[in-house]
């Protein structure tokens, strides 16, 4: 259900999302939603759990109900819901209504669905959790397939807001004050759904709140939004620097945008974008080397000394989500390029493949399976370290943050992958399979891809035209690329990276053909990074080339012998010791010797010392 009581203001958008796109993507997408649907999305059991702790309004209370299990429901319904507008699937569906029902039953007789009792509210993470109750409602809605629901859902969130609204603001508490964390940024990050709520109800109120909340700057000690907008320090000098909060609160700031048209806030959106891709992003895509916070990522993503947490999957994927929304905003393939880049390594790296069990022994509890590692290493070391947001329940099972989040990734994917411009479409992603549209006068249009990509860097693309049509059709050069081709009948060209514009009048039966040349390519540490001159990483496209200590040792000197522009031979080869890899390839050392390096995705399964894996390597030992 889209709302269209407060429209948007006009051209707000550079590249738009479209309704009447659907399509059917094989490869890593088709796994990655075959997994999801599988290990999360059908689990009944676990729906009715986090439904129950609005019930039972536990958090906040005691050693054991650490007060964030409230954001659980609504984070995973927004993903699920993500996953299911491309798959459409009825029974998955079900599943996902039955939960919603469920979770209008848990509002209590003030209005508030909350998973802290009236005398806990507004501590800790209350509205963070209320924001994400809210939602995973609005997600459920862009799906639901009952206007009574529908209904039901707004008139339930506006007693939810109006019970904040009343109690939150000017003369009354102010919401900076509603948590002991980050100085409040989790609870300011209600804004999005406020603004959401203001569009699909019209109701003033909602954006005069939404409003409150942008005059605060979303922290006690500082004014985020004026540090972004006057663009002088980057997000790693703010006061507070926890990557997925700060990008949640920007994201409503530019939900605020739409619905205002205020120049200011674009700007200072776009300013905090640009400042992640230049620096708080590693070779993985991911922010956060010190625990989960932007710490100039760029420079220490090759450290050593740190034992900490980093490369947060919640950071990942809140990224992916953030940078469509500015590709999308600016019509700039940069972001593109970085949702690629972390959606086939640190996004995909994070799916629990093998099933690998957790349990906290501090805990002393059950061993579980949850879908999604919490944490990826950059350097030598395992996964599975640690379950980020681990909550338990009443019946000593647990869950964890990333887990929850897991699903909204794969659902970025589709949105983003054909978009449309006011000058046609712009095809932004690459896997074997087919995408249903329309010309920009309606007619209908199919693109079939034949592709092996991402670990093969030629793609045909067929067009199926109703009738014969001027308009242009936009293909992303990833930045990676540097010599690709484009050819349409008998005309080839030259593609730089960013996007090649195909203007001409299309016909049914038209083919294109994208070429975009793999090798392996070493990728050096910024200037001034940690430990510089002692590591390198190798790509193949878009993939990070990872060392498995099941076929090499990540902690051992892996050099490998490259020409003057830092490319290296090599040949696929089969890993009978990881049957599992999508990528092997075999490559020769700077020693003389051979090695075998696999897809970033494919390391560090087993979540044991018998997978350690790296991306970053050793060119010579650490001194």
């Amino acid at each position: 259900m889209k709302s269209n009581v407060i429209p948007e203001i006009k051209n707000a958008r550079a590249l738009e999302r479209s309704d009447d796109i659907r399509m059917k993507l094989e490869g890593t997408l088709a796994e990655a939603v075959r997994f999801i649907e599988r290990n999360q999305i059908c689990e009944v059991g676990l729906w009715r759990k986090f439904v129950e702790v609005f019930r039972m309004h536990g958090d906040g209370i005691g050693d054991v109900w650490v007060s964030w299990r409230s954001e659980y429901w609504g984070k995973m319904m927004r993903g699920a819901s993500m996953v299911l507008q491309y798959t459409n699937d009825n029974g998955m569906y079900k599943i996902l209504e039955e939960s919603v029902r469920d979770m209008l039953t848990a509002e209590d007789e003030h209005g508030r669905i909350s998973g802290y009792s009236v005398e806990q509210e507004f501590t800790r993470w209350d509205l963070w959790g209320r924001k994400y109750v809210m939602l995973g409602m609005m997600y459920f809605m862009e799906i639901c397939r009952d206007e009574e629901l529908n209904h039901a859902m707004i008139a339930s969130m506006r007693r939810q807001a109006d019970y904040i609204i009343d109690r939150i603001g000017p003369g009354k508490l102010d919401i900076r004050t509603c948590s002991k964390n980050w100085e409040g940024m989790n609870s300011c990050s209600i804004l999005e759904p406020m603004v959401r709520l203001y569009r699909l109800t019209g109701e003033q109120r909602y954006l005069d709140f939404a409003e409150y909340i942008i005059s605060t700057g979303f922290i006690q000690s500082a004014n985020l939004i004026e540090l972004a907008y006057a663009d002088e320090v980057a997000p790693h000098d703010y006061p507070v620097v926890k990557a997925y909060e700060m990008m949640s609160c920007f994201e409503g700031l530019l939900q605020y945008y739409y619905v205002t048209g205020i120049e200011k806030y674009r700007t200072a959106v776009l300013n905090f974008g640009h400042r992640i891709l230049d620096g708080e992003l590693s070779v993985i895509g991911c922010s956060g080397c010190t625990h989960e916070l932007f710490d100039h990522t760029a420079v220490r993503q090759t450290q050593t000394d740190y034992k900490g947490i980093v490369q947060e999957t919640c950071v990942t994927v809140t990224w992916m989500k953030f940078a469509a929304a500015l590709l999308e905003l600016s019509g700039e393939a940069a972001f593109a390029d970085r949702i690629e880049q972390s959606y086939y390594n640190a996004y995909l790296g994070s799916f629990n493949t093998q099933r690998a069990l957790f349990s906290d022994k501090k805990m002393n509890d059950v061993p579980q399976v949850l879908p999604f590692d919490s944490y990826s290493p950059l350097v030598a070391d395992r996964r599975g370290r640690k379950v980020g947001g681990y909550n338990y329940f009443p019946d000593h099972t647990f869950y964890g943050c990333c887990a929850c989040i897991g699903a909204a990734g794969a659902g970025v994917i589709p949105q983003i992958a054909l978009m449309r411009s006011a000058q046609g479409l712009t095809l932004n992603y690459y896997e074997q399979g087919v995408i249903h549209t329309t010309t920009p006068t309606g007619k209908a249009l199919t693109l079939t891809m034949d592709t092996a990509y991402p670990y093969d860097g030629k793609v045909r693309i067929a067009l199926e035209t109703e009738a014969d049509e001027l308009f242009t059709l936009a293909l992303r050069v990833p930045a990676w690329c540097q010599k690709a081709t484009v050819t349409v009948g008998s005309s080839t060209q030259e593609a730089a990276p960013g996007y090649v514009q195909l203007s001409q009048k299309w016909q049914n039966g038209d083919v294109i053909l994208l070429d975009l040349p793999m090798r392996v390519t070493r990728v050096l540490p910024p200037e001034g990074a940690v430990n510089a001159d002692v590591f390198a990483a190798y790509q193949h496209g878009p993939i990070v080339l990872a060392a498995d200590k099941r076929v090499a040792d990540p902690d051992s000197v892996l050099a490998l012998q490259c020409d003057e522009q830092g490319t290296a031979d090599s040949r696929a080869v089969y890993c009978p010791e990881i049957r599992e890899a999508h990528l092997c390839l075999e490559v020769a050392l700077e020693n003389g010797e051979k090695a075998r390096l696999i897809d970033y995705a494919s390391a560090g399964k087993t979540w044991t010392e018998e997978s350690r894996c790296a991306a970053w390597l050793y060119q010579k030992p650490l001194a």
